[in-house]
């Protein structure tokens, strides 16, 4: 069953984290946390959505404005950056958020360069430049290793690859949820989250 990261679980996350990089680097030195094949340093996200799905309802609002917002309007949770996983039978919804990981696979494999760190917005966001994505997916089976679903999607008309870019630092799901589920978290001096702090079972 996939797991997810209440306050207190993210907080001690990145506590431990911190506390394993602080032997070999320096505190203010942890915006640097990985490095890509070609020796490009990845700067971590100032910025990630967290969820409480205990409040969930399932209403799936979050993925509506989304896909509306990011797809020129075209209305269905396949687009959106963000997925409900229901579990009618026992009443259990579960968003499943990017949460923008401090040791990104997908930028890892990209094979042209598409998946960025976006800083124009100061979130620091990783995302997909749409005018270098080839749609190899390769960042789709990345992501996949260590979350599902996967957090990038596949747009077939478009034929390339999405993901949640954070609506560059004002994440419109966040606001739009109607029972406060997910919410932002910030840190200027970056966010230890995701791979490999945050894995899904």
């Amino acid at each position: 069953m996939a797991k997810e990261v209440d306050r207190r679980n993210f907080l001690k996350g990145l506590t431990l984290g911190a506390v394993a990089l602080g032997e070999v680097v320096a505190f203010g030195d942890l915006l640097w946390a990985s490095t890509l094949p070609n020796g490009q340093e990845v700067a971590l996200a100032k910025m990630a959505i967290f969820v409480d799905k205990t409040l969930c309802s399932g209403c799936r609002v979050c993925e509506m404005v989304c896909s509306n917002l990011n797809c020129e309007g075209r209305n269905t949770s396949s687009l959106a950056r963000l997925s409900i996983e229901k579990k009618y039978i026992e009443g259990d919804y579960g968003p499943r958020v990017c949460y923008q990981c401090s040791d990104p696979p997908c930028l890892k494999v990209c094979p042209v360069g598409a998946l960025q760190v976006e800083k124009r917005s100061g979130a620091f966001t990783r995302i997909i430049d749409d005018s270098l994505c080839i749609g190899c997916q390769q960042c789709i089976e990345a992501c996949q290793q260590y979350f599902r679903p996967p957090r990038p999607k596949f747009d077939v008309q478009k034929q390339q690859s999405i993901k949640c870019h954070l609506c560059f630092g004002d994440p419109q799901c966040v606001k739009f949820c109607p029972m406060g589920v997910l919410r932002v978290e910030r840190s200027e001096e970056g966010l230890l989250v995701g791979y490999p702090v945050i894995k899904e079972d």
